[in-house]
């Protein structure tokens, strides 16, 4: 995967301190970097580095979204790749193997974070379009929400 866009413009400083909060994911062990006391960044087992889902929204991360329908809400939320036919829109452009964030059309909240198997402009295709690495009441979100660091 790519660097994470926007990310120079929260952490300004090269000498940086970041709490690590370690956690079960897919019976391997994900990590939260925490940065000014506010989870940050999610290093999955595999190396690769995403943005906390939260973190996109409340640093402003200028990574482009994929707006879904209501009904892929709840099967995102159980950790169901993202489906061609339920996006509805596209705010921004990327490649295949570019971060995508997973939005509602209701509210445009952050479902979750993913890594996109096709370019913006095959999105609606059929089949799988975003892998969901990271989403909304996953074993990393209930970790973070029962830290006590919060």
């Amino acid at each position: 995967m790519r660097e994470i866009p926007g990310l120079e413009n929260v952490i300004i400083s090269r000498k940086v301190s970041l709490q690590v909060l370690e956690v079960p994911w897919k019976g391997k062990t994900a990590k939260v970097y925490y940065y000014n006391g506010y989870p940050l960044l999610v290093e999955l087992p595999t190396g690769d580095l995403i943005p906390f889902l939260t973190s996109v929204e409340k640093f402003d991360l200028p990574i482009p979204r994929v707006v879904v329908d209501l009904g892929a809400v709840k099967p995102i939320a159980n950790g169901a790749h993202i489906m061609g036919p339920g996006i509805r829109d596209v705010k921004g452009e990327f490649s295949k193997g570019d971060l995508v964030v997973v939005v509602d059309e209701r509210l445009g909240a952050a479902l979750a974070v993913g890594k996109a198997l096709r370019s913006s402009n095959e999105v609606k295709d059929k089949g799988r379009t975003i892998y969901n690495l990271h989403h909304a009441g996953d074993s990393i979100w209930r970790a973070v929400a029962s830290d006590e660091r919060r």
